[in-house]
């Protein structure tokens, strides 16, 4: 039996999830692969036991990101960090390169130190991020997708929930106090406040996500793979990164985030622009009950 929250999990069922599971599934010690799932294999082009077979996982890992990998791997298995993420390029059987999001943490495996995690395959998305942003999609500032950038792939996106029958959250955001933070301390203060903005989403959100500036001090995330389950953990995990970028940062004024979410039942006939207005009212309700704690 397997220990999950609330209970137990059949070993049968876990196992079932794990080699049926769209992530690719790793287990890494002394720099091989122990374990990988088929998805990882299909990643690669490998069947598993060539994977296994490997004298090094850094085989697989194109040349130039090779010492990145390493130097995770170090991190992880000597306690300094608990979990990573990062984008690697890697290489498959046939020579060709792919991008891999990249996940991982410690655990231990027979007694000895190891790594586990998961990679998901993103090179399509790399390359279409490449393509909007010669389309220029992408908003200058900070880099994140502009309002054109986000309504084409959040379009595409939800066609797809759509016939799949998923369930989806969209997270509406805008940086607190923008025109006071330009009047005290200049537009240069206010835009680098938006660029920290769009880096603590992206730290707090998984690459394949889709973040974007739509404009001013408004911002959106929308998740490829979260349901209304996760909406208070989606929440939580921002008010953390964004807490981490406070007590790091050493300048005049405290960034604050106010955000509300929305969710895609995929039997209702919603727009994306409906999410957005429906995410923009719950933010407001929230920041007025803020403001009335306050008072």
């Amino acid at each position: 039996m397997v220990h999950m929250d609330g209970g137990l999990l059949p070993l049968e069922t876990f196992r079932l999830l794990v080699e049926e599971s769209l992530t690719g599934l790793y287990l890494i010690q002394n720099d091989r692969l122990v374990y990988v799932n088929q998805t990882l294999a299909d990643f690669f082009g490998y069947s598993r036991d060539e994977m296994l077979r490997l004298p090094s996982v850094l085989d697989v890992i194109e040349p130039g990101d090779r010492e990145i990998v390493r130097e995770k791997m170090r991190q992880r298995l000597s306690g300094e960090v608990t979990a990573v993420k990062y984008a690697v390029r890697a290489l498959r059987k046939d020579g060709q390169i792919i991008t891999l999001d990249v996940r991982g943490q410690g655990t231990t495996y027979t007694g000895a130190p190891a790594v586990m995690g998961s990679m998901l395959d993103i090179t399509g998305q790399k390359r279409m991020e490449e393509a909007l942003r010669n389309l220029s999609l992408i908003d200058d500032l900070t880099g994140v997708y502009n309002r054109r950038g986000f309504m084409t792939l959040a379009e595409r996106h939800l066609t797809m929930a759509r016939r799949r029958k998923r369930e989806l959250l969209l997270i509406f955001a805008d940086v607190d106090e923008l025109k006071q933070i330009n009047d005290e301390f200049g537009h240069a203060t206010g835009d680098l406040a938006l660029v920290e903005a769009a880096a603590v989403l992206r730290k707090t959100y998984r690459s394949v996500d889709i973040i974007a500036r739509l404009g001013g001090d408004e911002f959106t995330a929308f998740p490829l793979e979260a349901g209304s389950d996760n909406a208070s953990l989606l929440l939580k995990r921002l008010q953390e990164a964004i807490d981490r970028n406070n007590a790091e940062a050493t300048r005049p004024y405290k960034l604050s985030i106010s955000v509300g979410i929305s969710r895609f039942d995929p039997e209702r006939c919603q727009t994306i622009q409906q999410l957005l207005e429906e995410a923009d009212q719950e933010l407001y309700a929230r920041k007025r009950a803020r403001q009335q704690a306050h008072t």
